[in-house]
């Protein structure tokens, strides 16, 4: 598949066969990874591959999105957590970069996905997955054969409204710090990730409503 051609028709998925993808297929995409930059070439990803359906039930009952459970598989992205960039957390960039490469490389051969963020604390997930201090999960990446094939999607903005030349020249008013809107949202997520799992189980109706579904 041409390159600009994936990057334009590469969606999220979030409805898939009921197929497994193969591990060759898998061995392709993860090794698509491999080959992204990293910030001063340390390469410190590692991938944990999550094929069976009792761990997926379990981490969507510590708390995470519920199309985990509609592929059969995912891949758990971690970054070696010993950067001595905090400013720029040049390890976040370099793991994000390797999931894009997934991702494009997905959908060359085919296969839908899904980057997820709506996981459980990485205190829970290193618990359960038995990972050491050093790695931090970043995302998980929903893997699985399209029900529908994705097309090209139109973007909000275009190329001029996008880019400036040598300074900050936009033609967009910018927001308040003191939005109330998006304080209370991280406050309401910060309180959510710091409740019991018990309670969680309570509010998973209201969860699984507004997650989205397209």
């Amino acid at each position: 598949m041409d390159l600009i051609k994936a990057i334009k028709t590469r969606r999220s998925t979030r409805f898939f066969l009921d197929k497994k993808i193969s591990k060759d297929e898998l061995n392709k995409i993860v090794g698509s990874a491999n080959w992204a930059p990293s910030a001063c070439n340390i390469q410190g990803w590692r991938f944990i591959v999550i094929d069976n359906q009792k761990i997926i039930n379990k981490i969507i009952e510590m708390d995470a999105a519920y199309l985990l459970n509609k592929p059969h598989t995912g891949i758990l992205v971690l970054y070696d957590n010993r950067t001595d960039n905090l400013e720029y957390k040049d390890n976040i960039q370099s793991a994000a970069a390797a999931i894009q490469n997934m991702l494009l490389t997905a959908h060359s051969l085919n296969i839908g996905s899904c980057w997820v963020c709506h996981l459980p604390t990485k205190k829970q997930l290193k618990k359960l997955l038995k990972i050491p201090w050093n790695y931090d999960p970043i995302a998980y990446i929903a893997l699985g054969y399209y029900t529908e094939k994705s097309k090209e999607s139109p973007r909000k903005y275009k190329i001029e409204q996008l880019v400036s030349y040598n300074f900050f020249n936009f033609n967009e008013q910018t927001p308040s710090v003191l939005s109330l809107r998006l304080r209370s949202k991280r406050v309401l997520r910060k309180l959510y990730y710091i409740i019991p799992i018990a309670i969680k189980k309570i509010l998973n109706p209201i969860t699984k409503k507004i997650e989205k579904k397209f």
